[in-house]
């Protein structure tokens, strides 16, 4: 058991930055609706690719975390933690939502009803699916992965190098669910967090691993990869049925930390390091914020005279569009964090997360 304060893992850090990013990114070519982008564009269909599904960094980066800072583990305080830092900002966040963009629907509903669907009724069904901004859908599900942490402190003292590897293969098997249902993304997450705990466990051994067998790792990668993007554009590829794409992003893990473990062992001062550490301490409050941000700069983009460009299927402007929005969605969110944190202080965690 340990006993004493483990060293400080910068690339973790590093990853929690690169992985929001990645989730806002996500999201900004969302904007670009039209639905020939992809098989028009292999540039588009490889962004919209690479960056779908970073949300298994977050959690591979969260159960990392949990087998990391066993050594403190406490019920009580655990719990108390995530309640300030997790529960309360996504109430904060839902409230906003319910009230600018939900309004109209509540305001038509009655107060409460046994027979049909109330405001009592939609709200606490919201509440429970994450269903009122895009991004809440992983707040039930993670929530619940919190109120397991006995189970998990628990297990973190087990040898977990065998369940991680059934929890890979199980991500294959069981595809990741509509976004609505919180306990079926648990059965896909669940495992995810747990593989974060196991490589954890297993950091070194694992780092050893990939050194030894580098290009054999880049090589399944890239195999993760092309079987999802190919069954684009070729349609009978048996294996494509599988879902392979919790597992690239599990491997994809498993590389930026090798490639990153150099971080660990130096001071970092790069501006690149800077950056990405900035974005990692903000990570949080862009994760409630960002969402907001991209839907009313849509709207602005619809009603101006470039409104076009949204459904456009130039697969290039689209990209260049996509990445404008999330240069823009980034700055405005950070703004608007640091704001909220000046006016409120140590208060604002409890409205947008906590900055680190």
């Amino acid at each position: 058991m340990v006993t004493e304060k483990p060293q400080k893992i910068h690339s973790i850090h590093i990853l929690r930055g690169v992985a929001i990013i990645m989730i806002v990114f996500s999201h900004c070519l969302g904007v670009f609706k039209n639905t020939n982008l992809i098989t028009n564009s292999y540039l588009f269909s490889f962004l919209n690719l690479f960056a779908f599904n970073f949300t298994t960094f977050f959690v591979l980066i969260a159960g990392f975390l949990f087998q990391h800072l066993t050594y403190k583990f406490d019920t009580k305080t655990y719990y108390l933690s995530k309640f300030k830092t997790v529960v309360c900002p996504y109430i904060s966040i839902s409230i906003f939502c319910f009230i600018f963009f939900h309004y109209r629907y509540l305001s038509s509903l009655p107060w409460y009803s046994s027979t049909e669907t109330s405001i009592i009724s939609a709200i606490t069904k919201m509440m429970l699916t994450g269903t009122q901004l895009l991004p809440l859908w992983f707040m039930p599900m993670i929530i619940i992965i919190y109120l397991m942490a006995p189970v998990l402190y628990f297990l973190s003292k087990k040898s977990l190098i065998i369940a991680g590897l059934i929890a890979m293969f199980w991500v294959v098997m069981f595809t990741k669910p509509d976004f609505t249902k919180p306990f079926l993304n648990l059965l896909h997450y669940g495992p995810v967090y747990l593989t974060g705990m196991m490589i954890k466990q297993n950091y070194q051994t694992i780092m050893k691993s990939v050194k030894s067998n580098l290009f054999l790792v880049i090589f399944f990668f890239c195999l993760c990869f092309w079987i999802p993007f190919a069954y684009r554009y070729i349609s009978h590829l048996i294996v494509a049925k599988l879902y392979y794409d919790t597992l690239q992003k599990i491997v994809l893990f498993i590389l930026a930390l090798y490639f990153l473990d150099k971080l660990n062992h130096k001071i970092n001062e790069g501006r690149i390091y800077k950056f990405l550490s900035y974005m990692a301490n903000i990570s949080f409050p862009i994760y409630f914020i960002h969402e907001i941000i991209v839907l009313e700069l849509e709207q602005l983009l619809y009603i101006s005279p470039l409104g076009y460009v949204i459904k456009t299927d130039n697969g290039w402007l689209a990209s260049l569009g996509a990445v404008i929005f999330l240069v823009s969605t980034l700055i405005v969110s950070v703004s608007i964090a640091k704001i909220i944190t000046l006016l409120f202080k140590n208060k604002a965690k409890y409205l947008i997360g906590a900055i680190r």
